[in-house]
């Protein structure tokens, strides 16, 4: 059996699952996928390997589960009942992905580009894929990350877009032009939501490439949105270079993310069923996160399988923290 009639086949079986849902479980656009299953276009094989990969992660239960659970919602309300909406795997829906979502939406209302920064490990890539799942269902977008060849090569980052959004090309150095305008006039024809992932590694060249997209297809609602660590912002706002100084004046929204605070880290650790912790040794716990959602995914993973219903205090938190991340927390203590 061929991917596309897997494809059909799923979609068959499953009529929870339509076209955009599946989407979300790729990098793909919603328009490509669309396109495939109706025998538009026979597919490239990065779109097969995409829908591949998502079939059989659906086929294993890994996504796309029947009985899937809502995520948990935490705010900084003291209402639980308007706090906790059911429980999901390890996902919980804090102000970091509210903030990540209004960008992603806005960028696509408008047309503009937006600028997401948080540290590693805050949680912008789950944030997006949960967006995914939710509002961008019923937005055509594509989410792009970027590689060590991508990121550094105009000719590559063409083609691997053009490769995504299932437009046929010519590969090769020469052609690259004729593939970006085939990329702008797609894009025209079917203006989406650009998601670039990783962006702190882009060349300018590619930036530049990025911008010229924008500009060539803004008009008929294309919007980009660039996701990356905090040193992308350094470099835009201190841009001298013609590249990315065209592209800085063209951003209309940013958005610099701390990750999760301290109140949420405690509704966080609360939901798991951590609840004996002393005050100091949160405070330790939290220091160390440094607002990184994975980081404090781990931490709690690990006391609630080797501490769960026993006192967390501060010798606990040390032991914890030389174990996962090798940190001497002498100067965390200090400062808390």
């Amino acid at each position: 059996m061929n991917v596309r009639d897997r494809v059909l086949a799923l979609l068959e079986t499953r009529p929870d699952i339509s076209a955009a849902r599946l989407t979300t479980c790729t990098s793909l656009a919603l328009h490509t996928v669309k396109d495939y299953i109706h025998g538009r276009h026979g597919g490239t094989p990065y779109v097969d390997r995409e829908l591949t990969k998502a079939i059989d992660a659906i086929e294993r239960g890994e996504l796309l589960r029947v009985d899937q659970a809502e995520p948990v919602e935490i705010s900084e309300s003291t209402d639980t009942r308007r706090r906790l909406r059911g429980k999901a795997r390890d996902f919980y829906l804090i102000d970091t992905v509210r903030r990540i979502r209004q960008v992603l939406n806005f960028a696509h209302e408008q047309a503009i580009i937006g600028v997401i920064t948080a540290e590693y490990g805050v949680g912008k890539t789950e944030s997006v894929r949960n967006w995914r799942q939710n509002d961008g269902r019923k937005i055509d977008h594509l989410v792009f990350e970027f590689d060590e060849f991508s990121s550094h090569g105009v000719v590559d980052f063409t083609e691997c877009l053009a490769e995504r959004l299932g437009i046929d090309f010519r590969a090769g150095q020469c052609n690259a032009g004729r593939t970006l305008r085939a990329i702008c006039s797609y894009l025209q024809e079917h203006p989406m939501l650009l998601i670039f992932d990783q962006a702190e590694t882009v060349m300018p060249r590619v930036m530049q490439v990025i911008r010229q997209i924008w500009d060539q297809s803004r008009h008929q609602g294309v919007g980009v949105v660039l996701l990356a660590s905090p040193l992308l912002r350094q470099r835009l706002e201190a841009a001298r270079l013609r590249d990315l100084g065209a592209l800085t004046s063209r951003v209309s929204i940013w958005a610099s993310l701390t990750g999760v605070q301290q109140a949420e880290a405690a509704d966080i650790l609360k939901a798991e069923g951590v609840t004996s912790i002393d005050e100091a040794a949160f405070s330790i716990l939290f220091k160390a996160t440094g607002g990184s959602m994975r980081r404090l995914m781990a931490v709690t993973n690990l006391l609630v399988s080797k501490h769960q219903g026993k006192q967390i205090t501060e010798k606990t938190m040390k032991q914890v923290a030389a174990s996962l991340w090798g940190l001497n927390l002498r100067g965390i203590e200090d400062a808390a």
